[in-house]
């Protein structure tokens, strides 16, 4: 793809204003309408920026930041898409308060296809988890890049199952898009700015603060073709992306969840006031209008009276762990964890946190069933 963005000049520019303490985005996105671009400000007479304005932007504080962030964008490929300027995503303009520019790294051209975000809580519970994973992993076979905010929990298993179904996965950050936060997630960040697309509004540094991730949940929310929210409690992020949804009318979709527990009273909530109810990945997109992908072909043939075809016939819809598998066809914890493993392998079953595994559908057994 032709490489889009700001040149050298008008990025070192920009970089300079938005290290100017106390000159907030609305003002510089007057500026930039009655400008054109961050040189022409810095070029103008001073009453453009203000006196104090004008000498924040030109100390040698400001001048030795921008070409730190300068250089680290020019040496890891970031594009710099200025708010007017050639490529900012269109997408970005329909929103109140559209970010005056945004870092990314990674496939622009996926912006230019549907894309589904997938939100939800922190701290998710298995349901949650798996419900995530069969999402994802629909989406990522149907061609719809993932999209979501890389935090723990939801998110994070959102944008893993894209991958590792050979998907697509968008990545908006709430940090600089040089910052991993949490920090146990920075080497799935650069994978994504590899296989993907990471995009943030802050310039490279910028710390995870409490106030940058609303802002973060509006641009997943003006990206997404639909929103499906997994499990939210009242006053999650994940709701608030729903709201932005809404208000620019993208569809949002809330996935059912267990009464009476927390993380199901956001999605629950959602559904009485119209979202559309999500109970598989099927009912996204449909609604949505998008082609379902073909069916999978058929798994492994496995016989049922071998070990592994007794731990298929025992394996419930709901998750089971490891041991308590064990316990339930009579046979040791190690060997029956390393036949779950050339299961897992052969595609007949699926591992989940904690050893915890669930079946893969329609996978064909041969022979009766044993008594």
């Amino acid at each position: 793809m032709e490489r889009a963005g700001a040149v050298p000049r008008e990025i070192h520019a920009m970089l300079r204003l938005l290290a100017v303490e106390g000159l907030n985005t609305r003002r510089l996105r007057e500026l930039l309408a009655a400008h054109g671009c961050a040189s022409a400000i810095l070029g103008a007479r001073s009453s453009a920026l203000g006196r104090e304005f004008n000498a924040r932007a030109r100390s040698p504080d400001t001048l030795g930041l921008a070409d730190a962030q300068l250089r680290w964008i020019e040496e890891t490929g970031t594009q710099v898409l200025v708010l007017g300027g050639r490529g900012y995503p269109e997408a970005l303009t329909h929103l109140a308060d559209p970010p005056p520019a945004v870092f990314a790294r990674g496939d622009l051209s996926l912006l230019d296809r549907d894309i589904i975000a997938i939100v939800g809580t922190r701290r998710c519970t298995p349901y949650g988890a798996d419900v995530t994973r069969q999402l994802a992993t629909l989406f990522a076979r149907a061609g719809v890049p993932v999209l979501s905010g890389l935090a723990r929990g939801i998110d994070g298993i959102a944008h893993v199952a894209a991958i590792e179904a050979a998907g697509k996965t968008v990545a908006v950050l709430g940090t600089g898009i040089d910052v991993s936060y949490p920090r146990e997630h920075r080497a799935l960040q650069e994978q994504i700015a590899q296989e993907g697309l990471v995009l943030s509004e802050f310039a490279p540094g910028t710390p995870g603060l409490r106030h940058h991730f609303p802002g973060r949940n509006r641009i997943i929310a003006v990206l997404a073709r639909g929103v499906v929210v997994v499990e939210a409690p009242h006053g999650s992020g994940a709701l608030h992306t729903a709201d932005h949804a809404l208000d620019v009318g993208v569809e949002v979709f809330a996935v059912p969840g267990p009464i009476g527990r927390p993380e199901s009273m956001g999605t629950n909530g959602l559904m009485r006031v119209g979202a559309h109810i999500a109970t598989c990945g099927e009912d996204v997109l449909q609604e949505l209008g998008i082609a379902l992908p073909p069916p999978r072909v058929s798994g492994p043939v496995v016989q049922p009276t071998t070990d592994q075809g007794r731990i298929l016939a025992a394996l419930a819809e709901e998750p089971v762990l490891a041991d308590d598998l064990a316990i339930r066809i009579g046979l040791p914890p190690a060997e029956t964890l390393a036949l779950l493993l050339e299961l897992e392998v052969a595609g007949a079953v699926r591992r989940l946190p904690g050893f915890r595994f669930a079946p893969v559908p329609n996978v064909p057994t041969v022979g009766p069933a044993m008594g």
